[in-house]
């Protein structure tokens, strides 16, 4: 193969061409994702629930429990929670979150959001400063010993400041993901949720059973809401959501072009290469 030019092959120029090859194609399959889901977000409205709706969407609705989880400072039930943990006077900041997947009710008709990775931007629910030697309860010294930092700072009598941000049973709830139509499940049991041990308050809260149960029908989800493998994109939050803040960068479409150029950068200096070396055996 003559390339137009002669090329002497070295082993850094030979593992460059190879990891530019390698390295070719997860660029441009990020920067077409990338491109795909700018497309997508610009021309997004929000859609109410329903069966015939589905790939990227912007569904709205009432968040109804699927498993039993409560907030860390309220107490209270939830979908997901981020306890953010500051210790005072530092500009450290620490975080800890845990997520389940839950049910978008929207009058008779019901989405499944998947607990997958994904963005969730949710309001402050609760606030709470702990003072060095406050005893605190085992769920959340187990919460703050995620964060190695704020347990450093705690053990050097430090003044804790803990926010948290929780998608709260009943709350409205916005979420942009890839839904697909629901298939039949199993009825699912009805789900008891237990107290934490933080309140002697047993709050009230919604579960997905209770929601099919008062509709008369068994829990099978009109649609299913999750990142999607193509669009690896989910986002969730409890206040109508800013477009301005949901594009992606320009950047990232670079890929579409840089991840195609260094491909065949490398395949065209491993072909000259390879036929430096025929020529260097056939003197």
């Amino acid at each position: 193969m003559n390339l137009g030019f002669e090329i002497h092959p070295t082993g850094p120029g030979l593992a460059c061409a190879a990891v530019a090859v390698a390295a070719g194609a997860p660029l441009f399959s990020d920067g077409l994702r990338a491109l795909r889901l700018r497309r997508g977000l610009a021309t997004l409205e929000p859609v109410r629930v329903d069966r015939t709706v589905t790939g990227l969407v912007h569904l709205f609705g009432r968040v109804a429990l699927e498993s039993p989880l409560f907030a860390p400072l309220s107490g209270r039930p939830c979908a997901g929670f981020r306890l953010e943990v500051r210790a005072v006077g530092l500009p450290t900041l620490g975080a800890t979150e845990e997520r389940r997947r839950f049910t978008l009710v929207d009058g008779d008709k019901t989405a499944r959001v998947l607990e997958q990775r994904g963005r969730w931007e949710l309001s402050a629910t609760a606030e709470r400063d702990v003072a060095p030697g406050e005893s605190l309860s085992d769920y959340l010294i187990a919460l703050v010993h995620r964060i190695p930092e704020m347990t450093w700072a705690r053990s050097s009598g430090a003044t804790l400041h803990l926010v948290e941000r929780a998608l709260l049973a009943g709350t409205d709830c916005h979420v942009i993901g890839l839904a697909r139509r629901g298939r039949a499940q199993e009825v699912e049991a009805e789900l008891e949720l237990t107290r934490t041990g933080t309140d002697d308050v047993a709050w009230p809260s919604t579960t997905a059973s209770q929601v099919a149960a008062s509709h008369g029908r068994e829990v099978e989800p009109d649609l299913w809401v999750g990142s999607g493998d193509h669009l690896d994109f989910l986002y969730v939050t409890d206040r109508k959501p800013d477009q301005r803040h949901l594009g992606l960068p320009a950047w990232r479409v670079v890929g579409t072009v840089v991840g195609p150029a260094l491909s065949l950068a490398g395949l065209s200096y491993l072909a000259g290469a390879l036929d430096s070396l025929r020529a260097m055996g056939n003197p």
